[in-house]
């Protein structure tokens, strides 16, 4: 046995050895094999990546085509492919519970956070990286945003539940001394907050107004324009609260519509507005754009006693503001961009808002190819 182990181990060496010289003589019947094959991927290797170039290249002339016409007079696009940037990002974010008949309310929000991030663009599309720059910082969420032209989508998904601080109270006295509670700003666990949204809008004066010139830098505006916005939207609101976390002289006092487990409500609105891209020098430009929200919601409320479902109108706001320096080559700027989200019946009433400050510098490059007249 043992001399037909080693016979064995003999032949299959010189096996490879032979496999091994013989490697340039079996390309052409490597290349006979892929040929025959009844898979395309396998008859063309480079199959796969032609197809997605097509693709992209059919997908550009159609978004350019309907979505993306422009007076020259007015914006220019953007003379490179690509752009790199890096973003530092301030986060913000509050709530406000208040009895309304009773005039009590309770203010929670955390710390605001901190980011940096490195970002890669291509035409209208930013993918890119953020790291929290605060030790303790739990919160889950992620935005995308797509502007063109005509239209632009904004997608959100939020969770948040630790790092909250009792911030402000009004309405509640203490039991004994009649005096006004006042918060410690102490940390408050007691709270688990889960929001997602899309949000999706029409610029009416296309192709003189750009979005893009101010919040992703994929066009420059030349002349300062304004437009008006309308479009809808949908948002999904969950809070939990434990207010068995509140101090003794808190609970005491609460009145009984404050005193709940949680609230979920889902929220369908229309929206309008206007923007104002002003263009105070030359690649300056400065924008402000508020959208009102007219909204229906279906919410559910949920305490140790019973569940109440309910139907009303709310009014929302969503508001964006930049200022921005490109030269096309290299850009510099900062934005704001806010939510403010109201609940209001007539024991209880919710006003939660969240947004984000956001300081960026970036370059542009790979030069894109004139196009032959």
């Amino acid at each position: 046995m043992p001399h037909k182990a080693k016979r064995i181990e003999r032949i299959f060496r010189l096996t490879v050895l032979l496999l091994f010289l013989q490697l340039p003589s079996l390309a052409p019947l490597a290349q006979n094999i892929m040929h025959l094959d009844s898979l395309n991927v396998l008859k063309y290797p480079g199959y796969i990546i032609d197809y997605t170039q097509k693709g992209i290249k059919y997908t550009d002339k159609v978004i350019e085509k309907y979505l993306d016409e422009r007076d020259a007079r007015y914006k220019t696009p953007n003379l490179y492919k690509w752009r790199f940037m890096l973003q530092y990002s301030n986060e913000y974010e509050y709530y406000k519970f208040s009895a309304r008949n009773n005039a009590q309310s309770i203010t929670l929000s955390p710390d605001n956070r901190n980011k940096m991030g490195v970002y890669v663009g291509w035409k209208w599309i930013f993918l890119g990286w953020m790291f929290n720059l605060d030790r303790h910082n739990t919160k889950n969420d992620w935005n995308f945003s797509f502007y063109t032209a005509k239209v632009g989508i904004d997608v959100f998904h939020r969770k948040t539940g630790e790092n909250f601080k009792l911030r402000k109270l009004s309405g509640f006295k203490n039991p004994v001394s009649g005096d006004n509670l006042v918060p410690q700003q102490r940390l408050f666990d007691g709270i688990s907050v889960e929001q997602t949204g899309v949000n999706v809008y029409y610029i009416f004066n296309n192709k003189k107004f750009s979005y893009p010139a101010a919040y992703s830098q994929s066009t420059n505006q030349r002349r300062s324009c304004g437009t008006f916005i309308m479009g809808g939207s949908y948002s999904s609101q969950e809070f939990q609260m434990d207010v068995t976390k509140f101090d003794n002289n808190i609970r005491e006092s609460m009145h009984p519509s404050l005193n709940f487990n949680r609230i979920k409500y889902h929220d369908f609105s229309i929206n309008a507005g206007y923007s104002y891209n002003w263009v105070f020098a030359k690649n300056c430009l400065a924008n402000i754009s508020l959208t009102p929200a007219l909204g229906y919601k279906y919410s559910c409320v949920k305490s140790e006693e019973n569940q109440s479902i309910f139907n009303n109108i709310n009014v929302d706001l969503v508001s964006r503001a930049a200022l921005v320096y490109n030269n096309s080559r290299w850009f510099v700027g900062m934005s704001l961009v806010s939510h403010t989200y109201t609940y209001r019946k007539s024991a209880l009433s919710i006003i939660n808002g969240f947004g984000v400050v956001n300081v960026y510098s970036g370059i542009n490059f790979f030069r894109k190819e004139e196009k032959k007249k």
